[in-house]
C-alpha cells in the first residue's frame, strides 16, 4: 500500500482527534480549577466532596471512564428522568476524557498554588495592595509558571489517551489506522502503525513548542 494512501486515510480521523483534544482539555481545565478551589477551601464539606471526586476519578482507568460515560451515564440519568440517548459518540468521548483529566489538572493547579510563597501575599498587603489584585497579579502568574510543566505533561498524556475512544466507535486517528490494517489483513500493519506513531509524535512536538513559548512569555511577565 502506498504511503500517500495511508496518510490520507489517517488524516480523515485527525479532526475527531483534535476535537477531542481541544474540547476535553478546555473543559477539564475549567473543571479542574473549580475542584482545586473547593479542595483549598477551609469548608470541610467542600474539601471532602472534592477529595472524594479526585479519589474516584484518579482511581479509575481512562478506558473504563470512557465506557462508564458511554454505557453507564445514560442508564444512571434515566433513573431521574433524564434521557441523553440522543447524545453523539463524540460528546460521550469528550465527557469521559474531561472527567478523567479534570482530576489530574486539579492537583496540578492545587500543588502549584501551594508552592507559591504565602509571604508574598503578606508583603503585598503591607504595600497597600488589595488581596484581589495581589492574587491575580502576583500569585496567579507564579502559580501558572509552576504548573506549566505538569499541565504540558497532562496535555501530552491526553493526546495519547484520545486513541482510547475506539472503544465507543469513534473514528479518530487510531481507529482509522486499525480499520486500514484490518482491510489489508495486516500485511501493511507495521507501516501503517509506524506512520500513526509519527503522527502522534508530530502532535506532541507541536504541544512542546507551544508550551516553550508560553513559558517564555509567562516568565517575562513575572520578571
Amino acid at each position: 500500500m502506498k504511503t500517500s494512501k495511508i496518510i490520507t486515510t489517517l488524516l480523515a480521523g485527525l479532526p475527531t482527534t483534535l476535537t477531542l483534544l481541544v474540547a476535553a482539555f478546555s473543559l477539564a481545565t475549567l473543571l479542574g480549577i473549580g475542584l482545586a478551589w473547593l479542595n483549598l477551601r477551609a469548608n470541610p464539606l467542600a474539601r471532602g466532596l472534592a477529595r472524594l471526586y479526585l479519589g474516584l476519578v484518579r482511581g479509575t482507568p481512562p478506558l473504563l471512564m470512557l465506557l462508564l460515560a458511554y454505557y453507564g451515564l445514560p442508564v444512571l440519568l434515566k433513573t431521574v428522568g433524564i434521557n441523553i440517548d440522543h447524545w453523539t459518540r463524540l460528546t460521550f468521548g469528550i465527557l469521559g476524557l474531561t472527567i478523567g483529566w479534570s482530576a489530574y489538572l486539579s492537583e496540578a493547579f492545587r500543588s502549584a498554588y501551594l508552592a507559591v510563597d504565602p509571604g508574598q501575599l503578606e508583603a503585598a498587603r503591607a504595600s497597600g495592595i488589595s488581596d484581589r489584585h495581589a492574587f491575580w497579579r502576583i500569585i496567579v502568574p507564579q502559580a501558572a509558571l509552576l504548573a506549566l510543566p505538569n499541565i504540558e505533561n497532562l496535555l501530552i498524556g491526553l493526546t495519547k489517551a484520545t486513541s482510547l475512544v475506539y472503544v465507543i466507535g469513534l473514528y479518530d486517528l487510531y481507529n482509522q489506522a486499525t480499520n486500514l490494517s484490518n482491510q489489508t489483513a495486516g500485511v501493511d500493519q507495521l507501516k501503517i502503525f509506524t506512520i500513526l506513531a509519527l503522527g502522534y509524535w508530530g502532535l506532541v512536538l507541536l504541544i512542546e513548542a507551544g508550551f516553550r513559548q508560553i513559558k517564555k512569555r509567562t516568565a517575562k511577565r513575572i520578571a
